[in-house]
């Protein structure tokens, strides 16, 4: 059951890998680019890095262009995302290594650590149980150093005009999401709270468009 509803998701991705950056240009999509990219200047130097759930490489061309990591692995269940990825670094005079990996938990062996973990809209595409699971995995990936970089969605809080249509908007698309890429999420949870509650602690955090984008920076609790 596992295998299928991956194979199914992975070809969703596939299908959706080459109108991706098109969908950013609507509004409100350039805030997906500029939250996930806004707090890369406050990232301190790495070694090794994971990104997960990259799809077709916005985020990575602006980290390496940081030169904030030496080290990249790049881990998409789409094929489709990867090659995009690839193609969008290859001009960059690099002097960071990047190793792309298609597939999902199992792509990860059970010896490896990361100076910094990074997921940009990749969580809220899960059910609360597979949340906790993606966190649990973050922390136990981390190294003792290690920095958690994230950005997602979040729920608007209030009663205004401006956080209805927020909450319309994330609505949509998990609509949209759902049919086209078979996700699990059914609907946006508190992730903010999820990983605070699962043993990280706020570095830096912003947000953006009325809240409707979080970003942060997290790192392990001792």
């Amino acid at each position: 059951m596992v295998k299928l509803k991956l194979e199914r998701q992975r070809k969703g991705f596939n299908r959706l890998a080459a109108i991706y950056d098109y969908l950013l240009l609507i509004p409100p999509g350039r805030g997906f680019i500029k939250s996930q990219n806004e707090l890369i200047p406050l990232l301190p130097q790495k070694k090794s890095c994971l990104i997960i759930g990259g799809g077709t490489g916005t985020f990575l061309r602006s980290l390496i262009i940081s030169g904030k990591v030496t080290r990249i692995v790049y881990l998409d269940i789409s094929e489709k995302m990867l090659s995009q990825a690839s193609n969008k670094i290859k001009d960059l005079n690099q002097k960071c290594n990047v190793e792309f990996r298609r597939g999902s938990l199992d792509r990860i062996t059970e010896d490896e650590k990361f100076d910094l973990i990074v997921t940009n809209f990749f969580l809220d595409l899960f059910s609360p149980d597979e949340v906790k699971a993606w966190i649990r995995l973050i922390h136990n990936k981390l190294s003792e150093e290690g920095l958690f970089y994230f950005t997602d969605l979040q729920i608007s809080r209030g009663k205004t005009f401006k956080t209805f249509m927020n909450n319309i908007y994330i609505k949509m698309l998990y609509f949209f999401f759902r049919n086209t890429t078979a996700i699990s999420g059914k609907t946006l949870i508190d992730l903010r709270t999820e990983i605070l509650q699962s043993g990280f602690n706020v570095v830096y955090e912003k947000g953006y468009l009325k809240e409707l984008f979080y970003s942060a920076i997290f790192k392990k609790r001792s």
